[in-house]
């Protein structure tokens, strides 16, 4: 199964992207694999903080395929992988710009509390917890290193 349509609380935690105040740097994506950075003797992990939309899908739907992620789980991180233009349209599933999705959940997360949003910053929540339980996970290894 592969996901490919966003959830209704896209525009909530995708805000950031269109000046909302969050952090995102533009960078060269490691070629070693989806939601993967090198570190020392070419293992790779999984890093929410210097991910690109495209490696936050692929990360996804590996978990979704692995039976690790359930297709409804999975709801609130598809929003993420949206990335809206200040004209309001998308952009499509990035490959180059890296942002710091942690940071995006929990800035979601305290518009959601000032919004009495008790809602959508559950799911933030739970989705905050994902990433914190799946950070640094092993994702592979690159022998040719």
């Amino acid at each position: 199964m592969s996901i490919s349509a966003i959830g209704p609380y896209a525009s909530a935690v995708v805000t950031s992207s269109r000046g909302g105040g969050g952090t995102s740097a533009s960078a060269a994506v490691p070629a070693d694999g989806p939601a993967a950075v090198k570190s020392g003797g070419g293992v790779q992990k999984t890093d929410f903080t210097q991910m690109t939309r495209k490696d936050l899908a692929d990360w996804i739907n590996s978990k979704i395929a692995s039976g690790e992620m359930s297709f409804d789980e999975s709801s609130t991180f598809v929003s993420m992988t949206v990335n809206f233009r200040q004209d309001g349209a998308t952009t499509g599933l990035d490959d180059k710009q890296q942002v710091d999705f942690m940071q995006s959940v929990r800035d979601g997360m305290a518009r959601a509390k000032n919004t009495n949003d008790s809602e959508l910053f559950d799911r933030l929540q739970a989705a905050l917890r994902t990433m914190e339980r799946y950070q640094g996970e092993v994702r592979g290894v690159n022998m040719t290193v």
